[in-house]
């Protein structure tokens, strides 16, 4: 048994390291905790200068009140702030800082160096913390405020350095971390650059003008302006209409006495204003702030200060969940519509229509026959919706588009091309699907259920889900075995995008290649698709590589690229498969049902929902009480 240890005080290096292992966790939260000193010191002017993703340098130059000389060897001590005076302060902050420990923290994994110099002062004085080592101040030349250099980050805390992801995630961070602190403060101009070349520039501007720069420039027509107050709260700020609505909280917003927080009271509230105004699952647009008195909130919660504890919590989510609420419903939601076509813009459509239905006529292609299956007399089905015509929804052009699956390694080989129709079907030798038997001919429910007699029962088949996985596993095929076939675009469709959307877009550049998209940039904000590919044809283009793009800043940033292939396929499959609420023809509902023979994991989509339900019989006696006689 060993005796234990001495309990001993640990050295101030020491400490300020383990603090800074809380408070800065990449270089985005370096830059969130100087440009928050800097808004305290006044600045109307804000410049973040970044090398190598924040890795090499963050700098960070303000034109606020500086410090002075005989307070600069305090900036690195930890717990010397001029944010509180007393205890009671403590629970009336009004600052964005106020703990004093984020520059020790910075100096105590860093080579970091302050220069400064008060409008009093003739001289600018500069000192320099290298991890824990501070020196004297000295005289040096610089302007009126503050500049803050951090270099080497991490240098003597390998662990945490290696955990840094790639200079573009970083710095993809960085930039949506100075977008958080500029959007409440429309007075300041902020300019971020990195290695030399400017990406973010947000002049002086009016409020409003500050909060639409959270969006993207074709949202700015479709918001909604609040701005209530009483006695004691006051909440204002920018709401989407419905439409606006997207998968993930990308552009949502909130601000507590102008300092960002994640708060889910605040969440939930707007999310149930949205109730019956969009489609379960999807997150409104909105950028809003609040104002309560700072006694009736505690915003010394979490080490970062983006969570707080509200007194009355219930308060505040009645206030935002009414305001937001009466506004949408005393506003007119209805969309744009679209512009009406003239005949020789529906000349195309019906040319189109032509091919198509020539499509199912042909006699069976390389791999084309599993498409152009059509009841026979003998199946006792009539023709499934067949008055309606065959428009650019269809499933046959694009399960026609893939190529036979090649057989991977310690897969089923695919099979050849599926006979014509259902007389030459019933001649052939069928694959049954794992752990069942083939359906049999199929009726289509509610234009979104493909209901099939089995031998023990009956299977109902979701035929989105269904197309989903086929599309999602010829894709997967095809590009294993190279690049997807790409036409080109005679205009390129150009879209607006964020500078988080650029980092994004080099790390996922090759990828976009081997899938037939071809993206460039076009200007400082906004990006061209150049080329598509073909079996996306019924797809806009510039709708598709937004989407992607503004999914990828929630979830695709810290992906490997094997991962990467996955989720963009994932997409591409989810977009291309055709719909809940789509007619179906009786030749359509045999191609995917043949399809489904053809590939692995059919009983689920790329998601995890299942493709298919089993009813057995017996289960159908139980439900009319059949069984016990």
């Amino acid at each position: 048994m060993t005796s234990p240890r001495p309990i001993q005080q640990l050295s101030a290096s020491l400490v300020n390291r383990i603090a800074a292992g809380e408070v800065i966790e990449r270089p985005a939260a370096v830059v969130k905790e100087l440009v928050e000193n800097a808004i305290d010191a006044g600045a109307s002017h804000i410049v973040v200068e970044v090398e190598d993703g924040g890795r090499a340098l963050i700098r960070v130059i303000d034109d606020g009140g500086g410090i002075p000389a005989s307070d600069l060897p305090l900036a690195f001590a930890s717990h010397a702030t001029s944010k509180l005076t007393c205890d009671d302060d403590l629970f009336r902050i009004s600052t964005m800082g106020f703990r004093g420990e984020a520059l020790a923290s910075i100096g105590a994994v860093s080579h970091a160096r302050i220069l400064s110099r008060t409008p009093t002062d003739e001289a600018a004085y500069e000192i320099q913390n290298r991890g824990g080592a501070i020196s004297d101040a000295q005289a040096a030349a610089g302007n009126v405020g503050t500049t803050v250099e951090v270099r080497n980050l991490f240098y003597n805390t390998p662990a945490r350095r290696k955990f840094i992801k790639g200079s573009s995630t970083e710095m993809g961070h960085i930039s949506e971390m100075l977008l958080r602190l500029a959007l409440p403060h429309p007075k300041i101009a902020f300019v971020l650059s990195h290695n030399g070349r400017k990406s973010l520039d947000l002049p002086a501007c009016s409020e409003e003008q500050r909060l639409l720069d959270a969006w993207p420039k074709e949202f700015h027509d479709c918001k909604l302006t609040i701005d209530v107050r009483d006695a004691e709260l006051r909440l204002r700020g920018i709401i989407g209409l419905p439409e606006l609505a997207r998968p993930t909280a990308r552009y949502q917003y909130f601000y507590l006495n102008g300092r960002h927080i994640r708060d889910r009271f605040i969440q939930h509230a707007v999310r149930e204003s949205y109730r019956g105004l969009t489609e379960p699952g999807r997150q409104p647009a909105a950028v809003l702030l609040l104002e309560v008195p700072p006694g009736d909130v505690d915003v010394n919660v979490h080490p970062t200060k983006s969570e707080v504890r509200f007194r009355d919590s219930g308060r505040i989510h009645g206030l935002v969940m009414s305001v937001v609420r009466e506004k949408l419903l005393g506003s007119d939601l209805t969309p744009l519509a679209l512009p009406m076509r003239s005949d020789a813009d529906d000349a195309p459509r019906q040319d189109l229509r032509q091919k198509l239905a020539e499509f199912f006529k042909q006699a069976p292609g390389e791999f084309g026959g599993a498409l152009h299956a059509s009841p026979s007399p003998a199946s006792g089905l009539a023709p499934f919706g067949a008055d309606q015509s065959i428009e650019t929804r269809t499933i046959a052009p694009f399960i026609a588009s893939s190529a036979p699956l090649a057989p991977a390694d310690g897969a089923r080989p695919a099979l050849p091309p599926m006979p014509a129709s259902l007389d030459q079907r019933a001649a052939s030798t069928p694959r049954p699907q794992p752990g069942g038997d083939l359906p049999q001919p199929a009726i289509q429910l509610h234009n979104s259920y493909l209901v099939a007699q089995s031998d023990d029962g009956l299977v109902i088949i979701d035929q989105h889900a269904l197309h989903e996985r086929i599309m999602y596993e010829e894709l997967l095929a095809r590009v294993n075995r190279g690049p997807l076939e790409a036409q080109r675009m005679l205009i390129p469709q150009v879209v607006d995008v964020s500078s988080t959307q650029l980092s994004l877009l080099e790390q996922i550049q090759p990828l976009l290649g081997k899938l037939g998209i071809e993206v460039a940039v076009f200007g400082p904000g906004s990006v061209a698709v150049h080329a598509f590919p073909s079996f996306l044809e019924k797809l806009e283009p510039g709708t598709f590589v937004r989407e992607l793009l503004e999914r990828g800043e929630q979830e695709l940033l810290d992906l490997h690229e094997e991962e990467l292939l996955h989720e963009v396929l994932d997409m591409m499959a989810c977009k291309a498969a055709v719909k809940a609420g789509d007619p179906l023809s009786s030749a359509e509902i045999e191609a995917l049902l043949a399809r489904r023979e053809l590939i692995e994991r059919s009983s689920n989509c790329p998601h995890g929902r299942p493709t298919t339900l089993r009813l057995s019989l017996r289960d159908l006696e139980k439900q009319f009480k059949r069984t016990g006689f």
